[in-house]
């Protein structure tokens, strides 16, 4: 996190950009692991993104291309941009100078200008800002799927709020047999206690007027709240242009007042604790990183800790995004376009899950981020088609019979069936899938069985693109996939139905290429692959027939490999123009 806060201010080299040894080389070619434990293999040629530019050229990452005869030069496309070079790309000041490199975004400073290139790489957005929303990211010209649109680096990272005893080292859970010497905070050993994160707030934890007590190592403890705000503030002392970028974070202070009881806990393990052990700080300051971190920062470390980003927090949610993310070990984020996005459009991520409901989704998003979401999805009663919130009319029984809702803005509005006209109070609709959900969980993980059963009863109350029957038929799929050469061609026919719903689903909630959506395709080409084996052998289909079928199950093939590998900066010829790496699951960004 921005370098352990510049190495305690013994002031370390500034974080490279993806520099990420335990991503290798090797990592692209020997594949990526699917969710079942397969390892996938040899792929190379598919990934290669980007063609060689003119000799000469600037690419569109303004990197100047050598090498090609000039006659080869093709016709000049005119490349469609959008751009205000009279302010700072990222704070909105009066701009000083433009980017010789791109000439497409202007900035106030140098140490804008580095944010905007960093190592050869022109980032391609700017931000804006809109009343009533805040500051949001725009494409500055046409971003082409898998683009890399930008890498960022933790200002901090800690401890999940309110989370059981880790180490505060590496975040792993601990049951209390080793405690740092210094601070007696558990860890795990001594390097633990010795490492660079920890030593961050090891000195200020000792010098705590109040000591803490570590009996109970399974539940939550409040005293953990502490940690992600400490290191946060120790980055306003001693990495001053870091907090600098955090200035125009929101952190809905005025609103989190508002929930007595929570704010009170935080005042207790956070404010008072803190100013116990550094007199220094102010409430003020306290209360800024805790809103900063609420607000920001995504869970990470398998969910054992938290994480604020200060360029990828300006990211604005859309329950149908256009972006994904990929965090890495060394504490750097990768963000590229899961689909096509035109220059002047806002690029989106997921602040959670897309496979969601309606009223799920946005009861979320208003009681942790304060707001109403107004995307293209929220504002279709059938969700683009999807209907993951749909139910079934249980007097119509049948199915065309949809309930949606009659207004999309209206939480508390009635949900209408569109046969009979029959009203149904939001209330109950979300009382049945929370029933539904819970039960969904005493289903044996592993029984097949148990599950068609359980699929087969919601069948008949919930429409089949309901966000709870798409995550039965991925378990479904999932559980298939370990049987598939055992199945007869009618059970792969179900398991096949089973992969392009999902797909379909997925295209409409969350297009593009992301790594959900690459699971179900690998398991879509290998179940269409042993079909055709089948209808061949068993003399069903000629060998055209197989041959089309085995052509799809390439284009399957190739299009769920996209999916599972995300493309990083590497260095700045053509040549390596990309490490490609296994892409890492995706992290709802609720901590």
């Amino acid at each position: 996190m921005v370098n352990e806060v510049r190495a305690e201010k013994g002031e370390a080299p500034a974080p490279g950009a993806l520099d990420n040894k335990e991503e290798t080389e090797a990592d692209a070619k020997n594949g990526a692991i699917d969710k079942n434990g397969n390892e996938n293999q040899n792929v190379e040629a598919e990934e290669k993104p980007e063609e060689v530019k003119e000799n000469g050229a600037i690419d569109k990452n303004g990197n100047e291309n050598q090498n090609v005869e000039a006659e080869e030069k093709p016709e000049e496309v005119k490349e469609n941009t959008y751009t205000n070079l009279e302010v700072c790309f990222l704070c909105a000041k009066p701009a000083t100078e433009t980017c010789d490199k791109c000439n497409l975004v202007g900035f106030c400073s140098e140490d804008h200008k580095t944010l905007h290139r960093p190592e050869n790489f022109c980032f391609p957005f700017m931000v804006e800002q809109k009343q009533d929303v805040g500051r949001f990211v725009v494409a500055v010209r046409d971003i082409e799927p898998l683009e890399l649109v930008m890498w960022d680096n933790a200002a901090a990272l800690g401890p999940r709020m309110g989370c059981p005893p880790v180490c505060l080292q590496c975040l792993k859970p601990v049951n209390g047999s080793f405690s740092c010497e210094k601070c007696n905070w558990p860890v795990c050993d001594k390097k633990c206690a010795d490492g660079s994160a920890h030593r961050i707030e090891c000195e200020t934890l000792k010098n705590a007027k109040e000591k803490v007590e570590f009996t109970n190592f399974q539940d939550p403890h409040d005293m953990y709240r502490c940690i992600a705000p400490l290191r946060l503030l120790k980055v306003k002392e001693k990495v001053p242009e870091v907090w600098e970028r955090l200035t125009y974070l929101m952190d809905h202070n005025t609103e989190r007042r508002g929930d007595t009881e929570l704010w009170d806990t935080y005042q207790t393990s956070v404010n008072r604790f803190l100013k116990s052990s550094d007199p220094s700080f102010k409430d003020e300051d306290i209360d800024r990183a805790v809103g900063l971190l609420w607000t920001n920062a995504f869970a990470c470390s398998n969910g054992g800790g938290q994480a604020i980003f200060p360029t990828f927090s300006f990211m604005s949610h859309s329950c149908a995004p256009n972006c994904a993310h990929s965090v890495f070990p060394n504490k750097t984020l990768a963000l590229q376009a899961k689909v096509k996005i035109n220059a002047g459009e806002e690029f989106t991520i997921s602040y959670i899950s897309t496979l969601q409901g309606s009223l799920k989704r946005r009861m979320k998003l208003h009681d942790k981020w304060y707001f109403d979401c107004k995307c293209a999805r929220c504002m279709d009663p059938t969700e683009l088609g999807s209907f993951t919130s749909a139910h079934l009319c249980q007097v119509c029984l049948c199915p065309e019979a949809f309930v949606l809702t009659t207004e999309v803005e209206n939480d508390s509005a009635p949900w209408k069936c569109v046969k009979c006209g029959l009203l149904t109070p939001a209330s109950d609709l979300n009382a049945k899938e929370t029933q539904i959900a819970m039960e969904m969980q005493k289903v044996d993980n592993n029984s097949l069985v148990g599950f068609e059963e359980f699929h087969e009863k919601t069948s008949t109350i919930l429409h089949p693109g309901h966000y709870l029957n798409i995550l039965l038929k991925r378990h479904l799929v999932g559980l298939y996939s370990g049987v598939l050469t055992q199945l007869e061609p009618e059970d792969l026919e179900r398991v096949k139905k089973y992969c392009e719903e999902v797909d379909a689903v997925y295209q409409k909630i969350d297009p593009g290429y992301q790594k959900e959506r690459g699971t179900i395709l690998r398991a879509l080409c290998e179940t269409s692959k042993l079909l055709a084996k089948k209808y061949l052998n068993d003399q069903t289909e000629t060998e055209d027939q197989f041959s089309v079928r085995v052509k799809k199950c390439i284009e399957l093939f190739q299009e769920s490999q996209k999916c599972m590998f995300v493309r990083l900066k590497k260095d700045p010829n053509d040549v390596s123009k990309y490490l490609v790496v296994a892409r890492k699951d995706p992290i709802a960004l609720s901590s």
